[in-house]
């Protein structure tokens, strides 16, 4: 008697199709998410370069804003509280926070930590 003849070919191929709808199941769950995260962690890099050399300088409360702005703009679940700016002749950026990833039976939470750091020259 063959495998085929059994059902056993049959139910292989379908716990590898079970397998594979689960992870596209999954990519299509996260990947908006860490796409989000990425544009954030991008946004801040370019922040950090752009305060260091403002005139006038900026201020932590005016950062915070700029950093809550783009992270509303993406979706993102970020409070004033959960972002960290230091100015001085180092500029450091960062922010620390949670995103749920609703998967239907079970909620995902992703920790982000985005962060950046900018020497002044002079």
């Amino acid at each position: 008697m063959q495998l085929e003849d059994r059902g056993a070919g049959r139910f292989k191929g379908f716990i590898a199709l079970v397998i594979i709808a689960a992870i596209i199941f999954f990519a299509v769950k996260m990947a908006p998410v860490l796409v989000e995260e990425y544009e954030l962690q991008d946004y801040i890099r370019g922040l950090a370069v752009d305060v260091t050399v403002q005139f006038p300088p900026a201020t932590v409360d005016g950062v915070k804003g700029r950093i809550l702005y783009k992270a509303r703009h993406l979706g993102l679940p970020v409070k004033k509280d959960d972002i960290t700016v230091v100015l001085g002749h180092t500029v450091s950026i960062s922010v620390d926070y949670h995103v749920p990833v609703n998967l239907e039976f079970y909620t995902l939470d992703l920790h982000f930590t985005p962060s950046a750091q900018n020497n002044k020259l002079l």
